[in-house]
Formats: structure tokens, C-alpha cells, sequence
């Protein structure tokens, strides 16, 4: 290693520990590195914060439901939270059949249940056996039952799926339902009734694929009527209209009434699974949830991705794109320099927020088709800066002598005027990540976004098309953080600026 090269990095270790004490002392870029480092955190953190997808984690809740906070505010007692009855729904041991769930017939010596693994991991069993082959059992009916205590108000929705496989039914058809009832009172509300089953269906293909497994959605307009012959009617709040003991009582009924059968060994057997209920609840998480029931938290925080990596990148191609028309219109000139900068001149007097719609309407919403519109479209200004310092430096002494020696043009571009525009650069730089952040924003808002991401202006978007404004949960978190982001990176532009510029730099 060369003295000379020692030097140079000695010289350039001072110039760095110098420019970071002058950093140091900055109280604006103090401020804009702690918003950024507080918003770059949560971004990173996403994934260790929240376990939900952003775009596709559909109704973790029930939709447009209130922070969960707001249970403890005057008025919020009435709301609800997601709330499941059962423990173990999928059956995976013997324990969670005979420990969670009650087993009742009326013909205990012909009727009893059992576990077995048909159905995934586990399932409940129900086996019926004709005790006296000449003698038909009739109807034959068991009860599944498990009480729970609700703690809430009225649920927002409520969803229960059913998967049933039968083994036998041909000879003793099978009835299966699901019933919720109020301890102490005689009003019942049947969520599912099967039709007739009377075929074997072991291998997982039910004998009437429409029914079967089944699904109940309280949103379901044919189950609204159904349970109170009007679609407008809330199954969800008559139901579970408040705090109570209920029952969870699933239902099989054995039909053993073929006479043809009489004489013959009788054993059907339902297999049942995946038995809950669960209820969304109208509050949740830290900021709600969207009309989707996708929780706001998480949208948020991954929002923060989004949107710091489009400014970021986005800025960073306008800055490359105007460095390098700057330098080379500035330095070569004549026909080179009149052909950029009437080409910068045209773009800059087109109306900036309409073009951006026109190429995110023909290229696609895409986030990629995003950062290259946006740094497409934000170069020129910066060009123009950099071409007039390139103008004034190729006619320094230090570069006539570099043309004296026979270096060539590019070589002076990269290594004597080029060093020279960095602090316009980095200033820049900062200052052109706001104006990226907020026109993503600006055209998520207007609906042009990528539909597989999430950003804050997106989530703006969604608040105002579903005339949710008003709540300001959803609205002020992405709307404050776009601010806060945009003015961090000013105040560092503006700071670098005092720092970098010796007609601003202050005598220390």
C-alpha cells in the first residue's frame, strides 16, 4: 500500500468522522433518523408482530369491526369478540371426544359412539347396532351436546362447517343436525339439517356433494330465511342476542324401518368432524378490521413495506436517471445537451398526476410498473440542477489539467466531476422520497394499486370507497404516517444540505 493511498483514506476517515459529528449536532436529522428508524423497524418486524396475511387474511373478525380497545370505553360493553365453543373440533385424540362433548340416546344398548380416524386425524363415531336382528329399532335417535357460556353481546356473523361420512346408511338411513339452544328455555335454532343419507361414503365423496360437508354462514341470504323466513333477518342476533349458557347439540337420527332388512345384521356408523361454531366478533385487534374482516394492524405495518420501498426505490431511479442526463448534457453540450434538455423541458410541462394515471391505466397495476413511472416522471428538475453545476465545474483548473494529461471524457465525468455533484445527490435524494411516497399514496387512492400488496394509500382508498371516514382507526394511522415518513426525509434533506453546503455550513 502506497503513502499516497494511506493518505487518501486517512483523509477520507477525517472528512466522514467530521461529517457525523456535524450529523450529530443536527437536530432536525436527529428527528428524521428516529421516524425512520422507527417506521423501517416495524416494517422489517411485520412477519414477528403479526401472523396475518395483509391482502388475503380474509375475515379474521367480523368486517368493519371496532378496535378491541373500545370494550373498555363507555358504550363499548355491547361489543363482541371472536369467540369458538369448541376446544378441539378436529378430534385429534380419544380424550377431546369423551372429555368436551356429552353423549346422550334413547337406545343405549343399540346406539353408542366412539373415535375413530376416518376423517384426518380424528373423528367422532357414532354406531348404531339392531340389538335383535327380527326386530326393526324404528327411529333411533343420539345427542352430541356440549354446554358453553357466551360472554359477549351479539356477534357480528357467525360460520360453522360440518364434514359427515356414513358408513351402512343403505340399510338404516341417517338424519344429521346441528342445534343451538338457550339453557332453561325451550327455543331451539337448527343451523344445518342433513337430507336423508342412505348411500356409504367412506372414501370422502358424500352421496349429495351439495350438502356435504356442509357450511353455515349467518350472511347466507337462503340461511336467513330459513331461520326467520326473511332475508333481512340477522341470524346472529337471534341466536346469540347476549351473555348466556348455551347448548351445542348435534343430532343424528337412525331410520331402521326397511322391512326387507328384518331378519339381517343392521350396523351403520356416522363419522363426524370439524364440529364448531365459531362466532366473529364486532371488535378486534388494535385498529379493527376493513370490510373484509382483514385485520388493519397488519395492514398497517406491512403498509409501512410498501410504501418506504416504493419511495425509496422509486426516487432512487429518478436521481440515477437525472445524475446521468445532467452529467453527460452538462459535459459534452452542443447538439447532446440541446436534445436533453428540450426533452426534460417537454416532460417537465406535462401535467404531472394525470400522465400517472394515463401509463397506471395502460401498463397495469403492477408495484413495479409504479416505482418506474414514478422515477420516469421525477428526474428533470434534478437534471437540470446537475447539468448547471457540470457547466461551471468543466471549466475549473483541476479538470483543464486532467485534459492536459490526455484523460478522457469519461474519466474526468467519473472521477473529478462526479465527486463533486454527490452532496446535490444526497441531498436530493432525501428530499425526492417524500414526493414518491406521496404520489403512490396519491394514485392508490385514486384505485390504481397493485392488488396483491398492501400500502397506506391503499388503505385510504379502501376507508373512502366503503364510506368508512369516519373511522378514524382506519384513516388517521396510514394518513399521519404518511406525513411523518415524508417529513423525515425532508428534514434530512435540509439537513444534509446545511451539512454538505459550504455556503450553509455553519462555522463550528
Amino acid at each position: 500500500m502506497t503513502a499516497t493511498y494511506k493518505t487518501t483514506i486517512k483523509l477520507q476517515i477525517k472528512r466522514l468522522n467530521k461529517f457525523f459529528n456535524n450529523f450529530k449536532r443536527s437536530k432536525r436529522a436527529l428527528f428524521g433518523v428516529g421516524i425512520l428508524i422507527f417506521y423501517i423497524t416495524i416494517a422489517l418486524a411485520a412477519p414477528l408482530i403479526t401472523p396475518y396475511d395483509p391482502v388475503y387474511g380474509y375475515y379474521l373478525a367480523g368486517d368493519f369491526a371496532s378496535p378491541v380497545w373500545f370494550r373498555s370505553l363507555p358504550g363499548g360493553e355491547s361489543l363482541s369478540e371472536n369467540f369458538e365453543p369448541v376446544t378441539k373440533p378436529d378430534f385429534p385424540n380419544k380424550a377431546s371426544l369423551f372429555e368436551e362433548w356429552n353423549f346422550t340416546t334413547d337406545s343405549p344398548d343399540q346406539v353408542r359412539r366412539d373415535w375413530d380416524t376416518v376423517i384426518g386425524n380424528g373423528s367422532a363415531a357414532i354406531v348404531f347396532r339392531r340389538k335383535d336382528p327380527r326386530i326393526l329399532a324404528q327411529r333411533v335417535e343420539a345427542h352430541l351436546t356440549k354446554e358453553f357460556f357466551y360472554p359477549y353481546g351479539a356477534p357480528k356473523r357467525f360460520y360453522c362447517r360440518i364434514t359427515v361420512y356414513t358408513k351402512g346408511t343403505e340399510k338404516a338411513p341417517v338424519h344429521v343436525s346441528i342445534i343451538i339452544k338457550k339453557v332453561g328455555e325451550n327455543v331451539t335454532y337448527p343451523l344445518f339439517w342433513s337430507v336423508t343419507i342412505d348411500k356409504t361414503n367412506t372414501a370422502g365423496i358424500s352421496p349429495n356433494t351439495r350438502e356435504y360437508p356442509p357450511q353455515v354462514d349467518s350472511y347466507d341470504s337462503d340461511f336467513r330465511i330459513k331461520m326467520g323466513g326473511y332475508a333481512w333477518v340477522d341470524p346472529a342476533h337471534l341466536v346469540f342476542p347476549k351473555p348466556a349458557n348455551y347448548v351445542y347439540d348435534v343430532h343424528i337420527t337412525f331410520d331402521d324401518d326397511k322391512p326387507e332388512t328384518r331378519g339381517s345384521l343392521v350396523e351403520a356408523t356416522v363419522y363426524l368432524d370439524d364440529l364448531n361454531v365459531r362466532l366473529f366478533g364486532t371488535a378486534y385487534g388494535l385498529l379493527g378490521t376493513d370490510q373484509l374482516g382483514r385485520d388493519i394492524f397488519t395492514q398497517f405495518l406491512y403498509g409501512a413495506r410498501i410504501s418506504l420501498f416504493v419511495g425509496l426505490l422509486a426516487a432512487v431511479l429518478s436521481v440515477v436517471i437525472g445524475l446521468v442526463v445532467g452529467l453527460v448534457s452538462g459535459y459534452l453540450g452542443r447538439v447532446v445537451d440541446e436534445v436533453l434538455m428540450r426533452f426534460s423541458d417537454m416532460l417537465l410541462v406535462l401535467p404531472g398526476l394525470p400522465l400517472l394515471i394515463v401509463l397506471m391505466a395502460v401498463l397495469g397495476a403492477n408495484m413495479w410498473n409504479l416505482i418506474f413511472i414514478i422515477g420516469l416522471l421525477g428526474w428533470m428538475g434534478f437534471a437540470r440542477t446537475v447539468r448547471s453545476q457540470t457547466l461551471s465545474l468543466k471549466e475549473r483548473p483541476f479538470v483543464e489539467a486532467a485534459k492536459a494529461v490526455g484523460a478522457g471524457r469519461f474519466h474526468i465525468i467519473l472521477r473529478h466531476i462526479l465527486p463533486n455533484v454527490m452532496s446535490l445527490v444526497y441531498v436530493t435524494l432525501a428530499l425526492s422520497v417524500p414526493n414518491a411516497i406521496i404520489s403512490e399514496a396519491a394514485l392508490s387512492w385514486l384505485g390504481l394499486f397493485d392488488p396483491t400488496v398492501i400500502s397506506w394509500g391503499r388503505m385510504l382508498y379502501d376507508a373512502e370507497t366503503t364510506q368508512s371516514i369516519e373511522k378514524v382507526w382506519w384513516v388517521i394511522p396510514p394518513g399521519i404516517s404518511i406525513a411523518l415518513v415524508s417529513l423525515s426525509f425532508i428534514l434530512l434533506g435540509y439537513a444534509l444540505d446545511e451539512i454538505l453546503n459550504p455556503k450553509l455550513r455553519q462555522r463550528r
